[in-house]
């Protein structure tokens, strides 16, 4: 490694703000006679010619008050986190981490841990991975110059993934579901020792919590390939220690992949959570809800599949109503509608599902409200009633025009009166 490269790399795979801002960095703790680091999934990526999407710096010195100065006069968002001394920023969407150097302490498996001064051996020491405990200086004596006492780079050559000792993933359960993601993002075996570490610490993912665990889940659904994880999650037991009802074999892996074919790449973590949830009863799929503690919105996707998937025999039917079609479809969230055409191969349940998303969603009565009162009707529910009324009928095509409603409200009015 050398400076030249490193420049290099910094101006060429990062966005153009970040690579000022890391050298401005440098500027700034040489000029406190600081010793400034990049260390992390960045150096990973700087050695395997990749794009960081983050950036971690760290240094023996107080971070916050080093951030804090190294951001003032931007407008970035940051957030402090006193407990561990460092700073995290958003830079239009790149994340930046200033950070204390450190040594930590597990108390017990998966709690967080209790933060102790140290240097960047010490820092490095309580990484996930190996290939992850590597730090490049941007000091000016020794810019560019890899910091390597793990022999994270032996492990990048061969294309392995190892931890850095036996209570890595004791310490950190969550560091598991990192190892399969690392793993297939990179396209890297999982050394032998640390798979057995693996699959004997697995039953002790449920004490990382619902919230640290939805983490990791979202984090597994914004890879190319998520199936590939959960298969493996599958095979290592991995999965039935943090999702007991979820099953991964080729069905879901399968449809996961049809899911990109028709909704594109970034598939949102909705439609992969509902095919996750297709064989699960209606307990089951709330005890997954809870399970994660996820959010209202990913909540109701869920709820609104178990409710299409109660439906199935009604919109496989051939003389569904539009109206009928409509009544089912409109209170369900767009993601579990798409979902739930992914999961179904009956062509009749594509078929309205399509005519609802094309057609139908998109139809109103012309008449309003305020129409109705100019036409005799009284303020209160019966307004309600009839715009459902004109909207059904429209639907069905049985009053095409504004003079077809007009004309059917009339009618309606006098059979009122009569």
């Amino acid at each position: 490694m050398n400076a030249e490269e490193l420049k290099s790399f910094l101006k060429n795979r990062l966005p153009p703000e970040i690579n000022r801002l890391i050298l401005h960095a440098a500027e700034l703790a040489a000029s406190q006679n600081l010793h400034l680091y990049l260390v992390g999934g960045l150096v990973r990526d700087f050695l395997l010619n990749k794009t960081p999407k983050d950036a971690d710096l760290v240094l023996a010195a107080n971070a916050i008050k080093f951030g804090q100065g190294l951001l003032e006069g931007f407008n970035y968002k940051a957030t402090l986190h006193p407990r561990f001394n460092n700073l995290s920023a958003d830079i239009n969407g790149f994340k930046l981490d200033i950070s204390t150097a450190r040594n930590e302490f597990y108390p017990d498996p998966g709690k967080l841990p209790e933060v102790l001064e140290g240097d960047i051996k010490a820092d490095l020491f309580r990484r996930d991975f190996k290939i992850n405990a590597m730090a490049l200086s941007l000091s000016p004596q020794d810019f560019g110059c890899l910091v390597d006492p793990y022999n994270g780079l032996t492990d990048l050559k061969q294309h392995k993934l190892s931890v850095l000792h036996p209570k890595s993933f004791r310490d950190d359960p969550s560091r598991i579901w990192r190892a399969l993601r690392y793993s297939e993002r990179l396209g890297f075996d999982i050394s032998s020792e640390t798979l057995t570490l693996l699959q004997r610490d697995a039953q002790l993912i449920p004490l990382i919590g619902a919230d640290r665990l939805r983490y990791e889940m979202e984090c597994i659904f914004k890879e190319a390939k998520p199936e590939n994880i959960l298969l493996k999650a599958e095979e290592t037991g991995v999965l039935k220690n943090s999702l007991p009802f979820i099953k991964a074999d080729n069905w879901p892996a399968d449809k996961f992949a049809e899911a990109r074919n028709m909704y594109g790449e970034n598939v949102s973590p909705e439609i992969y959570l509902c095919l996750l949830s297709v064989r699960l009863d209606k307990p089951q799929a709330e005890a997954l809800i809870t399970g994660l503690h996820l959010s209202k919105y990913i909540s109701a996707c869920l709820r609104d599949y178990q409710c299409l998937a109660e439906h199935l025999a009604e919109l496989g039917r051939v003389d569904l109503s539009p109206s009928r079609l409509y009544g089912i479809l409109v209170k369900c969230k767009k993601e579990a509608r798409q979902a739930f055409n992914i999961a179904n191969d009956n062509p009749i349940v594509r078929k309205h599902l399509m005519l609802f998303q094309e057609e139908l969603s998109g139809i109103k009565p012309c008449l309003k409200g305020t129409d109705l009162l100019t036409l005799g009707f009284a303020p209160g529910p019966d307004i309600k009633t009839v715009l459902a009324e004109l909207l059904n009928l429209k639907l069905d095509g049985k009053i095409p025009s504004r003079t077809d409603e007009i004309d059917y409200v009339k009618r309606r009015q006098a059979d009122d009166q009569v």
